[in-house]
């Protein structure tokens, strides 16, 4: 079977060949993301061999995972699960900043008292093992 495979510190990604090849099509068709072609045309030069997906396209390796696609090795615990076993984690105050819940004491009255600087945020999501350990994640976003 023709496979593609992401590394990281926690765990080994494997994904059949045909869905990524699919799941990069349909994105291309969405976004204008280079990023995404190279991919493709990597995928594509590489043959039958076994092909590493790049760090950098953790994001798309998210992506695969949320629509169930392939399977992990747990380097922690040494299972391997399906993707659909994962638990899907918000990583610091959300997978978006609109997504921030901010509640604040005080009122009205806390909005008219000088400047106040708002803390500096992080957020983004990842996945971990059914053991709870943690395999892969990003955060796109800070203030």
């Amino acid at each position: 079977m023709k496979t593609v495979i992401f590394k990281t510190e926690n765990a080994v990604f494997e994904f059949s060949r045909a869905d990524v090849m699919e799941h990069l099509e349909a994105l291309i068709e969405q976004h204008t993301d280079e990023s995404f072609t190279e991919l493709m045309e990597l995928i594509a030069i590489s043959g039958d061999k076994t092909v590493l997906i790049p760090e950098e396209h953790n994001h798309f390796v998210l992506d695969l995972i949320a629509a169930g696609k392939g399977s992990i090795t747990c380097n922690v615990c040494g299972k391997s699960y399906r993707a659909d076993e994962l638990e899907s984690v918000t990583v610091g105050h959300g997978k978006s900043p609109f997504d921030v819940n901010l509640k604040k004491k005080g009122g009205v009255k806390s909005l008219f008292k000088g400047k106040q600087k708002l803390p500096a945020m992080f957020g983004g999501k990842g996945y971990r093992c059914p053991e709870n350990h943690e395999l892969i994640s990003l955060i796109p976003w800070q203030t």
